[in-house]
């Protein structure tokens, strides 16, 4: 591929004397869960932004994410029409996939890594958001070529952006009901007044629950929403990350966002993994009396190692870490409540036949009482 005249927004001209290979990345109209209306654009500003803010970290880091050379929106056709999809062409990057290099390595080399993810997920986090980024949801490049607000990517229905976070959260929260309306087993939570009791505390007592616990609903991050190890490369030659890759769901929201999609590898995530007592720590920043550690197993011993240490290295490197975030504790319990509003063992077909009727019937049921305790804690239902 060569250069040519002219230059679309947010893209990097490759080299005059060309590049041997490049990916080119199609935007499936047909995934589940996705909004396609400014999917490719997303994706291509949150790119160019974070490469922007990481080549300020110097030579180690400048590069990382791919450059864009050329891109296009999806048309509005038929999901079923491939001619409506948008495209990106973009750098090809070489390295082995982080995740298994990560898995086979000693915990020592694991924690070296750690710091290095630590840097780059800090500069991410710091992107410093163009004037016209004022909202949550996602970006869009406008006709002048500037990156503004507009509808997220990862979410069930087409909608947004929005100025403010509980409009944001209320949107997710009836993209899950939605979910549940599809659902044939979960029915929409018709049964027994529980969804009434849901869209009741959408409406009446979701924006008190943040105010009340003290959230910043001003706070406004770039987020990459799928920051795992196994959208990182590496080169094992130089023992350094060579890429950060797949930018699809990025978008812009509340820094605690990317505690709950990221980081499940790295010990990050606020989501309960191994244990309540890992999960606290986390949601603290205190590792210190947590572990009982002759009576945890080998690998819940190394997960509260990579805990304690990632949460170390954002500290270092000037991140937001859940601890730092007020009201942390009550957004992952409102995270928790919003997944079980359509969770993937009782939304999915594919998951539903791999169970029994009984088993089916049994996990609905113990859904529905959760669901009833995580209303209960904000004083919602009966």
């Amino acid at each position: 591929m060569r250069a040519v005249h002219g230059q679309q927004p947010c893209t990097v001209m490759p080299a005059a004397e060309g590049v041997e290979a490049v990916v080119v990345r199609l935007s499936n109209a047909r995934a589940e869960g996705m909004n396609n209306t400014n999917r490719v654009q997303n994706e291509v500003a949150s790119m160019h932004l974070v490469r922007a803010a990481l080549a300020q970290l110097g030579n180690d880091h400048a590069g990382l994410v791919p450059a864009v050379y050329a891109w296009k929106a999806a048309t509005p056709t038929s999901p079923k029409d491939e001619a409506g999809f948008g495209w990106t062409i973009m750098e090809y990057k070489t390295g082995v996939p982080l995740d298994e290099h990560f898995s086979a390595v000693p915990l020592e080399e694991k924690l070296n890594i750690v710091e290095k993810v630590a840097a780059i997920f800090s500069a991410i986090q710091g992107v410093k958001l163009p004037p016209n980024v004022t909202c949550h949801g996602g970006l869009t490049i406008g006709n002048n070529g500037q990156v503004m607000s507009g509808q997220g990517t990862l979410q069930e229905m087409k909608g947004g952006p929005w100025k403010h976070f509980a409009e944001s959260w209320a949107f997710n929260m009836q993209g899950k009901l939605k979910e549940a309306d599809e659902s044939e087993v979960i029915g929409g939570w018709t049964a027994n007044g529980l969804r009434n009791m849901v869209e009741d505390f959408i409406v009446s007592g979701l924006s008190s629950t943040l105010r009340d616990a003290e959230v910043d609903a001003t706070s406004l991050v770039l987020l990459h929403k799928d920051f795992t190890l196994n959208n990182m490369l590496f080169d094992t030659e130089t023992n350094r990350i060579s890429a950060i890759l797949d930018f699809d769901w990025a978008g812009v929201g509340h820094p605690c966002e990317e505690f709950f999609t990221s980081l499940v590898d790295l010990m990050g995530t606020t989501r309960p993994i191994y244990s309540e007592g890992l999960q606290n720590a986390i949601l603290s920043g205190h590792f210190h009396d947590n572990l009982a550690a002759d009576s945890a197993s080998e690998e819940e011993r190394e997960a509260w190692e990579l805990a304690k240490a990632w949460d170390a290295a954002l500290l270092k490197h000037g991140a937001i870490r859940p601890s730092d975030i007020k009201g942390m504790v009550t957004l992952e319990k409102l995270r928790s409540l919003t997944d079980l509003l359509a969770p993937f063992e009782l939304a999915n077909k594919a998951m539903l036949k791999r169970r029994s009727a009984v088993d089916i019937a049994a996990l609905r049921a113990r859904t529905e009482e959760a669901i009833v305790k995580g209303l209960g804690q904000f004083n919602f239902g009966g």
